[in-house]
């Protein structure tokens, strides 16, 4: 990956997580110009081929993260933030970042519930819901998604840290 397009990924992770943190929203400002700067990068790098590549990226990176918005287990800026991440890292760099993603925000998620002593509640609750996920009652996982109870994770942070991971170790190895 040409260290311009590194350094566009950089901003753009960067920039959502510190809106993620601070407001907990990723405004469509920061995602839709983040993926068409993705796109062009790699339509001035690679032509045909790199403009394949990047929408393939974005779509997979839409794809993953759609399933958990409709479940109500994310917010939108954040399948769209995945999606622009793709636009630049390919859907072969996606499966690493989703990988790598994932690892962190489980490790997030534990730290959350940890900090704030609701462990057993948090156990129970996610019981519940992935029974309902398993009967296919998606309004029921919504529901409890949106309860004032459940505690909220900052998710555009958490793919901001697996991305930085992501360029950090399989694209700049020591």
């Amino acid at each position: 990956m040409p260290a311009v397009m590194v350094m566009g990924l950089v901003v753009l992770v960067t920039l959502a997580a510190w809106s993620d943190l601070r407001s907990r929203r990723i405004p469509n400002s920061i995602t839709v110009t983040g993926a068409a700067v993705g796109l062009l990068l790699h339509v001035f790098y690679g032509s045909v081929s790199g403009a394949m590549q990047s929408l393939a990226g974005a779509a997979f990176g839409l794809a993953i993260f759609l399933v958990f918005y409709i479940a109500g287990g994310m917010g939108a800026g954040d399948v769209k933030l995945f999606g622009a991440v793709g636009t630049f890292a390919g859907p072969q760099g996606m499966i690493i970042v989703f990988v790598v993603t994932a690892l962190l925000g489980g490790i997030a998620a534990l730290a959350l519930v940890l900090w704030h002593g609701r462990l057993g509640a948090t156990l129970v609750r996610m019981g519940g819901m992935l029974i309902g996920m398993g009967r296919l009652r998606f309004g029921e996982l919504r529901a409890a998604a949106a309860s004032p109870e459940s505690l909220r994770l900052p998710y555009g942070a958490v793919i901001a840290g697996g991305t930085l991971l992501f360029l950090a170790v399989w694209r700049f190895p020591s």
